[in-house]
């Protein structure tokens, strides 16, 4: 029989469907909390092995697959985590990811067993997802991912704007755990924070940010954004991060709504994922993308040549673009309300 020979290489194709199973291990590595006890004392294979009472030869391959996506290291074979680990993927850390990465999971594994349902337009994750925001777990979650991904260069780029220091009433759109809020007080001790979001997740946000100690700073209002009117409170800053995706690609009449609520002269920062000259791999953004569409969403990408020219029609000038975290291809552009 004359089998036919093949003139391309489908190794590339059939390595990415092999290493689908990366995600999962490095999961179930958090959650039985392997990273913690390297954490503790680097152990070999056998120690591990009988300490979390494993299959040697599973948990080997296990070792080795983190050992390749550079999570833990081997010396002598003595297994210990790597400085990645020990800051993300230790449960004590302060920039622990490990409910992060459950969020993440979680939008991939709904997606996936939907995925036929969901292309044909029998299904709709969209009320779903926007139900959950209001989990503590999911909350929580969104609250390690932002700490991860260059928060503290927005706020720094924040604080820098001219004026900063007599700002004294800032608005945080969808803001959720309030970290952003928080932060920027932080910064300017004579400044208050409204924080806006859906009904069901406002009360759990107020509860979190008194936990922190800025229950008397932060005031909370639940909204619709899609439908309800913002507050009137003549902002002198007003911000967002990743909320103006959710506009299903009509973003200017929420843009005319937050324009009316801040000052003249007054400041609105939008942090969000871009294209444009982003380093994010093109393989990961399609597959944000994937995630994002079968979520329920228009995009997770807002280009700020487009956002620019929303705000222009709305009164805004003064613009200016810095990366908050240039690694996952997230800008943030800020604008001046004019008059």
């Amino acid at each position: 029989m004359n089998y036919p020979i093949p003139e391309q290489d489908f190794a590339p194709v059939r390595s990415m469907i092999m290493r689908g199973v990366t995600a999962q291990v490095i999961m179930e590595a958090v959650k039985f909390k392997l990273f913690d006890a390297l954490e503790v004392k680097p152990r070999s294979k056998s120690e591990l092995a009988e300490f979390f009472e494993f299959d040697e030869l599973m948990l080997g391959s296990i070792l080795d697959l983190l050992e390749s996506c550079n999570l833990v290291q081997k010396r002598h074979n003595i297994i210990s985590n790597t400085p990645v680990a020990s800051e993300y993927l230790v449960s004590t850390s302060p920039l622990y990811q490990g409910l992060s990465i459950e969020l993440v999971m979680g939008f991939c594994t709904a997606v996936n067993h939907d995925m036929g349902n969901l292309l044909r337009g029998k299904k709709s994750k969209r009320d779903e997802n926007d139900s959950n925001w209001s989990a503590v777990e999911v909350m929580e979650g969104t609250a390690q991912e932002a700490l991860s991904s260059g928060m503290h260069e927005t706020v720094s780029a924040i604080s820098s704007l001219p004026g900063f220091g007599d700002f004294r009433l800032m608005g945080d759109l969808g803001g959720n755990h309030g970290n952003y809020t928080m932060a920027l007080l932080e910064r300017n001790p004579k400044m208050n924070g409204i924080l806006m979001d859906q009904p069901h997740v406002v009360p759990l946000a107020e509860e979190r940010c008194r936990n922190m100690g800025y229950g008397k700073r932060v005031n909370t209002v639940g909204l619709d954004m899609h439908k309800d009117e913002l507050p009137q409170m003549d902002f002198d800053l007003f911000f967002v991060s990743h909320v103006l995706y959710a506009c299903r690609g009509n973003i200017k009449p929420l843009l005319d709504k937050i324009a009316k609520s801040i000052r003249p002269g007054g400041w609105f920062c939008a942090n969000h994922y871009a294209k444009t000259e982003s380093r994010l791999p093109p393989q990961t953004m399609a597959s944000l993308e994937v995630i994002t569409t079968f979520s329920g969403y228009f995009s997770h990408f807002i280009e700020p040549d487009i956002l620019e020219n929303n705000l222009r029609d709305c009164g805004f000038g003064n613009f200016s673009r810095t990366w908050s975290d240039s690694s996952k291809g997230i800008l943030l552009v800020s604008a001046q309300k004019l008059k």
